[in-house]
């Protein structure tokens, strides 16, 4: 995705009207928040190994900043560096049945956090309803 910054925005190198919210600890505590996030993942059909090439990449060329509600965060991408990194990603991308209910692990907490932060900025309008769940209203009563 090529972006380019209007003439007031290039002095700064990015454009302070595109914020992205950093994921929320609420987020990653909702297993339908996470079912979706694996499952947009899945769809972008990456290689393991060219995981973490691409969100430093998607780091790289957004153009806003990421906000924490208040202040500016910046992510901190030395999450990815670590050994044994591809088989994180195909472990956490793997398909769950639907009666698991998915969760992060607290070692792995910012990764995903990073990651699905990542997703979010570059994918607004398509990951803006991940972990909404439309409410059934026409569900039987028991009695």
């Amino acid at each position: 995705m090529q972006y380019t910054l209007c003439p007031s925005c290039m002095k700064n190198g990015f454009c302070r009207r595109k914020a992205a919210s950093l994921v929320s600890d609420d987020q990653l505590n909702n297993s339908e928040y996470l079912r979706d996030l694996k499952a947009f993942a899945r769809r972008v059909n990456l290689p393991d190994c060219q995981w973490h090439e691409f969100l430093v990449d998607l780091y790289r060329d957004f153009p806003g900043w990421v906000s924490d509600g208040e202040d500016e965060v910046f992510l901190d991408m030395e999450e990815f560096e670590r050994p044994y990194i591809r088989e994180w990603f195909r472990d956490f991308l793997r398909p769950l049945p639907d009666d698991v209910q998915p969760r992060v692990r607290a070692e792995a907490k910012e990764r995903v956090r990073i990651m699905a932060t990542l997703l979010t900025a570059h994918y607004p309008a398509t990951t803006m309803l991940w972990g909404v769940r439309a409410a059934n209203q026409n569900a039987e009563v028991a009695h």
